[in-house]
C-alpha cells in the first residue's frame, strides 16, 4: 500500500533501483515504423484526421506517384493498420462478447433493442492500467497508493485510489 516500484512480475525493486529501460526497438528507434515520417503519417491519418481506409489508399497512391522511387510511407491502409497493430509497447488486445436482452418482451412489436444481439468490444482494464503505470510518460503524474481523505470527519472520495475498491485490492480481499 506504499506504491513501492516493482518489476514486471510484481516483486519490489531494490531501494533506488530504476525500472527496466523502455527503449525503442529497431535501427530507426521508431519500431515497428520504419521512420519518424511513417509514424507521424500513421498518427495523423489514423488518430487525428480519422481518414477512411479507402482515402488512405488513394493518398498513398498519390504520394507514391510524386516520388522518384514510387514509394509512400505505406503501401495501403492494410499496411498502415498492420504496422499500428505491431506496436509492442503497452499492448492490450481487444476482446469481445455478444449480449442480448433476455427479459420479458411485450406481446406485440417489441423494440429492436430487445431482439437484437449486440457485440461488445473491450480491453482488459487490468492490462490497460498496468500499461499506464509502466509508461515512463506518466512517471510522477499520479499516486499509486490507495488513500483515505477526510473533511470534518466525513470521508471524501475523489478518484479510484480514494475508493473502497482500491483499498480492497491492496488488502487482498
Amino acid at each position: 500500500m506504499t506504491g513501492t516500484p516493482c518489476d514486471q512480475e510484481g516483486y519490489d525493486l531494490e531501494s533506488g533501483a530504476l525500472p527496466p529501460s523502455q527503449t525503442a526497438d529497431g535501427p530507426s528507434g521508431w519500431a515497428p515504423f520504419d521512420s519518424q515520417v511513417q509514424f507521424e503519417t500513421a498518427d495523423f491519418l489514423f488518430k487525428k484526421a480519422e481518414v477512411s481506409q479507402g482515402d488512405v489508399d488513394i493518398l498513398m497512391q498519390l504520394w507514391a506517384s510524386t516520388t522518384v522511387d514510387h514509394c509512400a510511407p505505406f503501401e495501403n491502409h492494410q499496411h498502415m493498420l498492420a504496422t499500428i497493430d505491431a506496436i509492442k509497447d503497452g499492448d492490450a488486445p481487444w476482446h469481445s462478447f455478444s449480449a442480448k436482452y433476455s427479459g420479458v418482451h411485450p406481446p406485440k412489436n417489441p423494440p429492436d433493442w430487445m431482439v437484437k444481439e449486440y457485440t461488445v468490444f473491450y480491453r482488459d482494464p487490468l492490462t490497460v492500467i498496468r500499461n499506464m503505470i509502466s509508461n515512463p510518460t506518466f512517471n510522477g503524474q499520479f499516486d499509486y497508493a490507495p488513500y483515505m481523505e477526510f473533511e470534518d470527519e466525513s470521508r471524501q472520495r475523489s478518484d479510484v485510489m480514494s475508493g473502497d475498491w482500491a483499498w480492497e485490492q491492496a488488502a487482498g480481499f
